[in-house]
């Protein structure tokens, strides 16, 4: 075809097809949303006589868009998610965050970080609605994670099926439902796997736009700003992506600007409510900015620490976690991608935006928990796919063989890997067994079993400390910066509220303690004495093993629990006992700890979240 005309043929597009089709009179792929372009207009060069392009039509915004057979996969796959994450889901809230957040149905206060800053004012809302259905505010933000990982099948089914067709779609979603991370994190009370969700959704939105929906700008634009308020971080990080697709897609200054005012005015509907409810401005920045001095800080590319380097650990290990063994086909999709940059179309774009901005803040500024990658891993497993998919061609079924396989092995993993013991410094085991020992315990943490055990160890804890001691005279100790302990103030104070709980903050961190019965913020009081209440008699530490960097006082005494834990029981009399830099002793009268100290940590390293210790989801 050739003429002054473009015409839209019935072919559909598929940028690989000529590599396999037919020699003689090809029919078009059997699959997919855009259709071909050919012909000549007056405006293009005589060499674009015959071309292809994708075009995409207003299905997406249709109930219709998606055949029956492609709209009963993609709820086949997200009730699967359901029922794999049901049985298997915490009862126990198992991180520190997913106590915070618990707390927040009770009493929503962001200095106290009930929930920590920025606020999730929207993620917090929802979970007072799904209490109230419940009946049970333990429970509402692990069913709001299970119904979010069902939502983010969907809507990722959705957008591979509208850019790449079926067979992407089939390939992205499975493999994202069989991720060992994302399964993990649909089964704890965490805002990951809506952020995920949220993240798709978004960029699902933004794809239309980009191609010059007027419609999709602005409701992409009400999305990114319920996004915000669900979790604040998405808004930074999907900004650049919503911003350039819409200078883009859309050509003209009118519909940016009436697009950005859709999304500022839903972002002050949340806004306004969280500085309401955290007191005001000043408290709301007050909090805000204690928490970035005694966590995020030294974790940044402005510390002359070095401290970034535990972002780029973190996320390395996070997308192993995430991808598994797909993760050597992403490493070479993102290098082809990369040599190719100067051939980028809108998709190649479209990724481009959704992966780099939140990749770039979590190795600059702070990689906090590995449900951070949730944020872009339903990216990775879309390139993943339709990469797998272009090299299979015709050999559909080998596809379907393999990534089968790697599927059943990323459930066998996630549902049968168990504990390993874990070198201690100065054994004998080679280094690259010990160093391969510990990462294989980070990552077992992230599992069923992992999950599972660590409730277990809570209710241990909770119940030999219930049985043996007595709140009225015995004050438990947890600590921050013990390399062999989680650091468990926020379960003391959660599930024994009856015992006054010290939190020391030890080597590493911002110097400084919690006192549970005087937290009318999260701010770590100053040293080193710290006011005990009167009548203490005992001090109990609630930590896994004593921390060997910090010497045993004279008369510790120290009791084996189940699952390689212990407590470690010290008599005290009204002149204290000196430990870790502070002075613990009881006092007269009932005390709080002085001003909050605030200023870097003495080291670069900050609060692993990954293990809970530093409230920064």
């Amino acid at each position: 075809m050739a003429g002054n005309v473009w015409e839209w043929v019935r072919d559909r597009y598929a940028a690989d097809y000529y590599a396999t089709s037919p020699p003689t009179d090809p029919p078009g792929p059997a699959d997919g949303l855009s259709r071909v372009i050919r012909g000549l207009a007056c405006t293009v060069p005589v060499e674009s006589e015959v071309s292809t392009q994708p075009v995409l039509s207003s299905a997406w915004f249709s109930s219709a868009g998606m055949p029956p057979t492609d709209r009963l996969l993609a709820l086949a796959f997200a009730g699967l998610a359901v029922l794999t994450r049901v049985p298997f889901r915490a009862r126990l809230l198992p991180t520190w965050d997913a106590i915070q957040f618990a707390l927040a149905l009770r009493e929503y206060d962001v200095a106290k970080h009930q929930p920590h800053p920025p606020g999730y004012i929207l993620y917090v809302g929802l979970g007072r609605a799904v209490a109230v259905v419940l009946r049970n505010r333990d429970d509402a933000f692990v069913w709001i994670a299970i119904a979010a990982s069902a939502v983010t099948i969907l809507a990722l089914y959705r957008l591979a099926w509208v850019l790449y067709g079926r067979a992407t779609a089939v390939v992205a979603t499975g493999g994202l439902l069989a991720s060992p991370l994302f399964w993990f994190e649909g089964l704890v009370g965490l805002p990951y796997a809506v952020e995920g969700a949220l993240a798709t959704i978004v960029t699902a939105l933004v794809w239309p736009m980009l191609i010059g929906s007027q419609a999709a700008a602005r409701w992409s634009a009400v999305a990114l700003g319920l996004a915000g308020g669900v979790r604040q971080s998405l808004l930074l990080l999907l900004f650049p992506l919503w911003l350039g697709a819409a200078w883009r897609g859309l050509g003209r200054a009118r519909p940016v600007v009436v697009s950005l005012a859709a999304l500022g005015l839903t972002a002050l509907a949340w806004l306004g409510p969280t500085l309401w409810l955290a007191g005001g401005p000043a408290r709301y920045v007050a909090a805000s900015r204690e928490l970035y001095e005694s966590t995020v800080r030294a974790t940044t590319l402005a510390d002359s620490r070095a401290g970034w380097l535990g972002n780029v650990r973190g996320l390395l290990q996070a997308t192993l976690m995430g991808l598994g063994l797909f993760l050597p086909v992403s490493i070479g999709v993102l290098i082809e991608a990369w040599r190719r940059r100067r051939q980028w179309g809108p998709r190649a774009w479209l990724f481009a935006a959704w992966l780099g901005p939140p990749l770039t803040v979590y190795t600059a500024v702070h990689f906090g928990q590995y449900g951070y990658l949730l944020t872009v891993l339903p990216a990775l497993y879309l390139l993943v796919a339709r990469h797998l998919v272009e090299a299979a061609g015709r050999q559909r079924w080998r596809l379907g063989i393999g990534v089968t396989i790697v599927l059943l092995l990323h459930a066998a993993i996630f549902l049968g890997a168990r504990p390993v013991d874990v070198p201690e410094s100065g054994d004998d085991a080679p280094p690259l067994a010990a160093w391969s020992a510990r990462l294989y315990a980070v990552l077992w943490a992230h599992t069923a079993d992992g999950l599972r055990e660590h409730q277990l160890v809570l209710r241990t804890y909770v119940d030999a400390i219930r049985q043996d001691f007595d709140p009225g005279d015995t004050v438990l100790v947890t600590e921050l910066g013990n390399p062999r302990s989680y650091p468990w103030f926020r379960h003391a104070t959660y599930y024994l509220p009856e015992f006054t709980t010290v939190h020391l903050r030890l080597d590493g961190f911002t110097p400084g303690y919690l006192i549970s019965s005087c937290l009318d913020s999260m701010a770590a009081g100053g040293g080193p004495d710290v006011p005990l209440p009167p009548g203490t008699r005992r001090l109990v530490w609630m930590v896994d093993s004593w921390n060997p960097a910090v010497a045993q006082p004279a008369g510790l005494e120290a009791r084996a629990l189940a699952y390689g834990r212990w407590l470690y029981r010290l008599s005290v009399d009204e002149r204290g006992i000196e430990y870790g830099g502070y002075r613990l002793a009881p006092q007269a009268r009932q005390g709080c700890r002085p001003a909050p100290v605030t200023g870097r940590a003495p080291s670069g390293r900050a609060g692993d979240a990954n293990q809970g210790g530093s409230g920064t989801s």
